[in-house]
């Protein structure tokens, strides 16, 4: 029943608007997805239309991820400086208008660099919406909402990807328009989410550059969290990217066609949305440190398995799902993680640093992968190794959730 000032009513309306500004993060996070692994999608068409080498297709594939890298490390503290929304609002633009410039390209070093453009766009969009969904989400509910947030980036991904798989015949340069066309469409709506810095902020918002934005986040006694977290994220994002890149030929060695290998990738995205969501529900009674630990502990017993199974298919595809449940599910959960670590002053700075960080593990991994296979150790000694970085992972983010200040948390 209404109290006769109407506050009930007002409560409500305010909680529904939080809602929809959760939902609408939830769609730019599946846009961003999309576009951020769209090379992937039309990586052998670009192969076949330009004769592209390997070396050459690596380099493209490079300057996306570096492009994030910088998005997200000078993004983030323009967040906390200017606002989320402007900063969101400025990504999606540039993303929109370097992935369309990506369709006119003629040569590979234009498209090089459309590409390194977008990405910055790409990479400074995803630490704007991780901060916004926390800002407009309770305190107890938060990391687990911002889990469930993020999962429209594999998401999206896995979509983007079907939907590309039915274009393709289209040509790569109508991918490239639909991925500039979908980031224009979502710019509207990020306009509608509130600004979660207010002018009452203005006195607590860093005003330096990059070296202020590090003593904030560092402040406080966070730094050997903040060190720990970084640790976790860059190892966790190197294996990631490894499965990610070199699944599909380790499918391939255990028995199944070229065609049905090539869904490994959406396997381990899969399994990584299921690991995602239904951690989200622990998380949120024990927050995201222990639970993701114990989950890419996991994932390090479930790598090692994978490089037993190589040959025997249908056991193969099973362990890949698990891995992808652990290992994709865990990363899913990093933004969480940044976000209870870091004040309102310096999330937006905290949260796309991590991501950063991890993001140059992701450059690393593929590289790496490349380097292992060519030394011919065999599958079991090869994914061994492999699963260190995941027990490191883990680790760091036990040292993470032990030395951090728990004031705020």
């Amino acid at each position: 029943m209404l109290v006769q000032d109407g506050t009930p009513a007002l409560g409500a309306a305010f909680a529904g608007f939080r809602a929809r500004a959760v939902v609408i993060c939830f769609i730019i996070a599946m846009v961003d997805g999309y576009d951020t692994l769209m090379m992937s999608f039309i990586a052998p068409v670009l192969v076949r239309d330009w004769g592209l080498s390997p070396v050459e297709m690596g380099q493209i594939f490079g300057i996306g991820y570096a492009g994030a890298v910088v998005g997200s490390f000078l993004m983030g503290p323009a967040a906390d400086r200017f606002g989320r929304r402007l900063v969101l609002v400025a990504a999606l633009a540039l993303a929109a208008a370097g992935t369309l410039l990506c369709s006119v390209a003629d040569t590979p070093a234009e498209l090089m660099l459309f590409r390194f453009v977008a990405a910055i766009g790409l990479g400074g969009a995803m630490p704007a919406i991780v901060v916004l969904t926390a800002e407009h989400t309770a305190p107890e509910r938060r990391s687990g909402m911002v889990t469930l947030m993020f999962v429209g980036f594999p998401l999206g991904a896995v979509l983007g990807g079907a939907i590309t798989a039915a274009l393709l015949h289209l040509g790569w340069r109508a991918i490239f328009v639909g991925g500039g066309v979908a980031a224009l469409l979502v710019l509207p709506l990020a306009l509608l989410i509130p600004e979660t810095l207010s002018r009452h902020d203005e006195a607590h918002r860093p005003q330096g550059g990059i070296a202020a934005s590090l003593s904030g986040q560092f402040g406080e006694g966070r730094l050997p969290a903040v060190l720990a977290i970084w640790a976790g994220v860059f190892s966790i994002l190197l294996l990631s990217y490894f499965l990610i890149s070199w699944t599909p030929t380790v499918l391939v060695q255990a028995g199944l066609s070229p065609q049905r290998a090539a869904i490994g990738g959406v396997l381990l995205n899969a399994g990584g949305i299921v690991g995602a969501i239904g951690l989200s529900f622990l998380i949120n009674r024990f927050g995201p440190f222990r639970p993701v630990a114990a989950l890419v502990a996991a994932g390090a017993v479930l790598v090692v398995l994978m490089g037993q199974n190589v040959g025997a298919s249908v056991a193969m595809v099973a362990v890949v799902v698990a891995t992808g449940a652990c290992i994709i599910g865990g990363q899913l959960n990093i933004p969480a993680m940044a976000v209870r670590l870091f004040p309102q002053a310096v999330r937006g700075a905290g949260v796309a640093w991590a991501m950063g960080i991890g993001r140059v593990g992701s450059i690393i991994g593929p590289m790496l992968g490349g380097i292992l296979l060519a030394a011919d150790l065999g599958w079991p000694t090869l994914f061994l190794i492999a699963a260190a970085p995941a027990l490191v992972a883990a680790l760091a983010f036990l040292v993470a959730d032990r030395v951090r200040p728990r004031s705020g948390s």
